[in-house]
């Protein structure tokens, strides 16, 4: 882990295919970073942490940006409602990996589950927003590309985007 706390990772994986748009591409150079979660209700409120840490470290949020906090809030929200799929749905250790290229956030979520999420299609018009269900619509909503993958443990769910705001040219 360095010693800003934000875990640093440069490991690759492989994509299958996406459900919508490119699929996401290996880490290099860029900004990387990956986290075990616990296999348990505490993982997504740890989900949010890390990614606000990552990205505050990352100068895309907090002092000396532009104070614009919409893609740090979608980005956020983007991932607990994957992860909170992968402990509901999925089993064993939960990871999450951020990495950033230019001003693109990609988010893995990966876990021990055989089946990958359904892509969702538009939501019906008369959707009831307070059950259960609404985090692939969400994430679709929000994201510039998402899709999910088999892995050889288990299953990936990953999102892309595109950062408006923030430090070091990260937006525009």
């Amino acid at each position: 882990m360095s010693s800003n706390g934000t875990g640093i990772d440069a490991r690759t994986s492989e994509h299958t295919g996406p459900a919508r748009g490119p699929a996401p591409q290996p880490c290099a150079s860029q900004p990387c970073a990956s986290w075990e979660l616990p296999d348990d209700a505490r993982a997504a409120s740890r989900a949010r942490a890390l990614t606000r840490a990552a990205l505050r470290a990352w100068h895309l949020t907090g002092p000396g940006t532009n104070g614009d906090t919409s893609d740090t809030d979608d980005i956020v929200l983007m991932v607990d409602e994957l992860v909170t799929n992968a402990v509901v749905h999925g089993t064993g250790p939960v990871r999450l990996r951020l990495r950033l290229t230019g001003a693109r956030l990609t988010a893995e979520i990966t876990d021990a589950g055989a089946g990958a999420p359904c892509v969702p299609g538009p939501a019906p018009a008369l959707l009831d927003w307070a059950e259960a269900g609404r985090g692939l619509l969400l994430v679709a909503a929000l994201a510039d590309a998402h899709g999910a993958h088999p892995t050889a443990t288990g299953t990936t769910a990953w999102f892309t985007r595109t950062l408006h705001g923030g430090a070091n040219g990260a937006g525009g």
